[in-house]
């Protein structure tokens, strides 16, 4: 025997199972808007400094191509290596340092210590790195690169 009211339930219910969707997809529109608003925020990174030779095989040459040998920046922009999964290559960031100063970066490069919210900022000499040492940093991307 069917429940006299069965045939209006199972409207009801197929009527809450549209809402849901259009619900979740709202949700999922709300959120990937949140994380590109987040993504142009200023947002506190770890900085170290980088030379582009070292004892553990740095050859001067960039994960991208860039032969930075002879050269701290490329297209007038200061190189970063950057975890891809948080700033993806190529992409153009704005640094500030804790003395208000601001310097644009392009992350071209990665390093097996680079993960998460750091950054390492090429420097042209070991005595500079050195003496950059390790800070906190506040990072904007300005312009996303490809993942």
């Amino acid at each position: 025997m069917v429940a006299p009211n069965a045939q209006i339930w199972r409207q009801q219910a197929i009527e809450a199972t549209k809402e849901n969707e259009e619900l979740r997809k709202k949700n999922a529109e709300l959120v990937e808007a949140i994380d590109r608003l987040n993504e142009t925020a200023w947002q506190p990174f770890e900085a170290t400094a980088y030379t582009a030779f070292c004892d553990t095989g740095c050859i001067g040459v960039t994960k991208t191509g860039i032969d930075v040998r002879n050269k701290t920046h490329h297209n007038g922009l200061r190189v970063i290596a950057t975890d891809p999964t948080v700033i993806p290559l190529w992409s153009i960031v704005e640094l500030r340092f804790a003395d208000g100063s601001t310097e644009r970066a392009i992350a071209v490069d990665t390093g097996g210590a680079i993960k998460g919210r750091r950054i390492d900022y090429l420097i042209n000499s070991h005595q500079g790195a050195l003496k950059f040492g390790r800070q906190q940093v506040s990072v904007k991307i300005i312009e996303r690169g490809a993942k």
